[in-house]
């Protein structure tokens, strides 16, 4: 198998077990979204944006990189 295919299915379990992993960290202690202040809104909006960015943006260079 090529090296991408490889990373592509390993990385695929790594990143879920990282992600479940922020889950449970992150949502220990967290309030719902009618208890935030209007400046815990935006630090959580901004964040889900960044993360969304940076999701696109490893999808477009895993695509480059299989392409070319």
């Amino acid at each position: 198998m090529s090296d991408v295919i490889i990373g592509f299915v390993v990385g695929i379990p790594i990143g879920t077990a990282v992600g479940i992993a922020l889950e449970i960290a992150i949502g220990i202690k967290q309030k719902s979204w009618a208890e935030l202040t209007d400046e815990e809104k935006k630090i959580r909006t901004n964040t889900l944006l960044l993360g969304t960015f940076i999701l696109i943006v490893g999808i477009i260079v895993f695509l480059l990189s299989v392409l070319t």
